[in-house]
């Protein structure tokens, strides 16, 4: 079977993430895996091979680049005990373990000799080292509104942290649940996919560790400016599809955000209210204007909104 958004469907089957052609993990690690992150910890069972046969295996699961360069699953079990990572030196795995550092940069030389950069972090659930090639990662163009320079999106992929002028803090980590840890709960990231400019909504964002650590809970104006373009591209969505379920979530996703947002009595009213959640209708393909008249959508999109 070949993959379907994005996915090695013939992986998943052999490894019975998909049994009798449906998921067999909960939906919000699905999404996980279509947006190109890691799972929470699922339970893999009945995995047979030449000589093997495990009942059950608790571990992350993510979607990688084959040796072929298709998408291949790629399987993090749980350990009883930190396992080692070659690259690192007993002290380096220590301030990994304790959380001294979020992760720490080696550089080494491939087969063909080439000197290659990897960024390493430890995953606590796993109790492994994760570790990821920068030139593997694609920069988001702008986060909570605001465009990221060269030097920014390369502090990124090399998963330093980096800082906006409202002092909105981000981090990539792969280790994270979602992905990406930050001093916001909430972050609207707008990356390009297939020539055109997507936003993706991330909310119950892991804090960033260390002296970094403390979440800042207010919103900022980006932030707020940002879901408002979510909710366009998913409201286009939807009016394209209303069975659309993955677009439906992330509505829900949003309608939770707009309930934050309107009871937070730190913000100026005319912000609340703007905010109400009874603005955001029950969609569907004909009561919007774009239902309506979807040559006139066509037009607006232009080929800058896709899906997420």
């Amino acid at each position: 079977m070949k993959s379907q958004n994005g996915l090695p469907m013939k992986d998943l089957e052999i490894f019975g993430v998909i049994k009798n052609g449906k998921f067999t993990i909960p939906e919000k690690e699905v999404n996980a895996l279509k947006n190109g992150g890691m799972t929470d910890i699922v339970e893999l069972t009945d995995l047979k091979g030449k000589d093997i046969y495990i009942d059950k295996l608790p571990a992350r699961l993510s979607i990688v680049r084959g040796e072929d360069g298709n998408p291949a699953l790629q399987i993090d079990p749980v350990y009883r005990e930190p396992n080692r990572h070659p690259n690192l030196n007993d002290a380096e795995q220590n301030q990994l373990v304790r959380k001294e550092l979020a992760n720490i940069k080696k550089s080494y030389v491939d087969k063909e000799g080439n000197i290659q950069t990897e960024i390493i972090e430890y995953d606590q659930r796993t109790k492994q080292f994760l570790s990821y090639n920068p030139r593997d990662i694609k920069a988001p163009q702008s986060v909570n509104g605001q465009e990221l320079d060269p030097q920014q999106k390369k502090k990124y992929k090399e998963g330093e942290t980096v800082l906006l002028a409202d002092g909105t803090a981000f981090q990539l980590s792969p280790a994270a649940p979602k992905g990406i840890r930050s001093n916001k709960s909430g972050l609207v990231l707008s990356v390009l996919l297939d020539g055109g400019l997507s936003y993706l909504l991330i909310t119950g964002v892991q804090k960033l560790l260390g002296k970094e650590s403390q979440e800042d809970k207010a919103y900022s104006e980006g932030y707020l400016q940002a879901i408002k373009e979510v909710q366009k591209q998913v409201e286009r969505r939807i009016s394209r599809n209303p069975k659309d379920k993955d677009a439906v979530l992330d509505l829900n996703n949003i309608k939770e955000e707009y309930s934050k947002i309107s009871a937070d009595s730190s913000l100026p009213k005319s912000v609340r209210d703007d905010f109400d959640i009874n603005a955001i209708k029950r969609l569907n393909s004909i009561d919007t204007e774009e239902g309506k008249n979807p040559r006139k959508r066509s037009e607006q999109d232009n080929g800058f909104d896709r899906d997420l």
